[in-house]
């Protein structure tokens, strides 16, 4: 065995799937490896995910299962994991990662898997009825709104797979939409099924009214700006997501905040890799994130294996 000189040698940053599956593969691969992660929400988005699309194995996985899953084989190969975020990271000679409790560590390869979060509407009441009737996760809350009315807003694969959840125990749900469903056909034909689900066009949320919980939305009509109201008690934001890469240097970051990478993942600094939701081609599922950890895994490793003396 050899002497165990760098506990760090190949830092992942984030353990959603795409992070979790870059762990894992670099420590099969014979790296030492260190998992950093932020907030202890081990599968990052896809953790409130009720069931996970396009696995190709059997069977039925929630988000939260698949990421259990993937992190006791995580650490099952060897991997460090260590609940803390990343601060920052120095691209000098020698890499630098500081994480938010002002450790310090020296990577000699890093994989960016940090996700993204859930962009906010930015309207009035949004702050105020956080946990109050405002939501982001149906799998978690929609339980509350049983027999009640709710509003999805959003029309991409997210909001729709959260309409599917909330319309099995919700009176009624109303989905807000700027324009035309760009979710998957699959999931579009599976919310026509439903017939308590109803669409609003070319609208968007100016504001959530309520005070000790939601009492309704005010819509805008994008097109002639007209305004109107609908009651509600819930209400479930999906306009989007944001990357999670603010510690990342401007350097490897886009004007979006995504990190762009070649066809090996890597980044701008050929020692940085990018995965998952963070990376500026990402395509937006579940498998593409396990596969592009594994990917930027065996890049990784790979530098390495080149750098090291012989």
């Amino acid at each position: 065995m050899r002497p165990l000189k760098n506990p760090c040698e190949v830092a992942v940053i984030g353990a959603g799937v795409s992070g979790l599956c870059a762990a894992r593969h670099a420590a099969r691969l014979g790296c030492l490896v260190t998992l950093f992660e932020a907030g202890a929400l081990y599968g990052g988005l896809l953790a409130t995910i009720d069931e996970v699309d396009g696995l190709a194995v059997p069977g039925k996985f929630s988000g939260q299962d698949l990421a259990m899953y993937l992190l006791e084989e995580a650490r099952k190969a060897a991997v460090r994991v260590v609940e803390c975020g990343v601060a920052g990271i120095g691209l000098d000679a020698r890499l630098t990662l500081t994480d938010q409790e002002g450790a310090t560590h020296h990577p000699e390869a890093i994989v960016i898997a940090s996700g993204a979060s859930l962009r906010k509407l930015g309207v009035p009441g949004e702050e105020d009825l956080a946990g109050r009737g405002v939501s982001r996760c149906a799998t978690c809350d929609g339980g509350f709104f049983r027999g009640q009315d709710v509003v999805v807003i959003g029309g991409g694969d997210a909001a729709v797979q959260e309409a599917l959840i909330l319309a099995r125990t919700s009176r009624r749900v109303i989905m807000v939409c700027r324009s035309a469903l760009k979710a998957k056909r699959d999931y579009i034909e599976k919310l026509a099924a439903r017939e308590n689900v109803s669409f609003i066009w070319d609208s968007e949320v100016s504001a959530i009214l309520g005070k000790e919980g939601v009492r309704a939305v005010r819509l805008r009509n994008v097109k002639d700006g007209a305004s109107s109201e609908v009651e509600c008690a819930g209400v479930f934001p999906f306009i989007g997501a944001t990357p999670n890469t603010e510690f990342a240097p401007a350097s490897l970051r886009g004007p979006s905040g995504h990190i762009a990478t070649g066809p090996s993942l890597a980044a701008s600094d050929a020692r940085v890799f990018a995965a998952g939701a963070v990376r500026a081609q990402y395509g937006g599922n579940a498998i593409q994130a396990m596969a592009e950890g594994v990917a930027a895994a065996e890049a990784a490793a790979r530098l390495l294996l080149h750098s090291s003396p012989h």
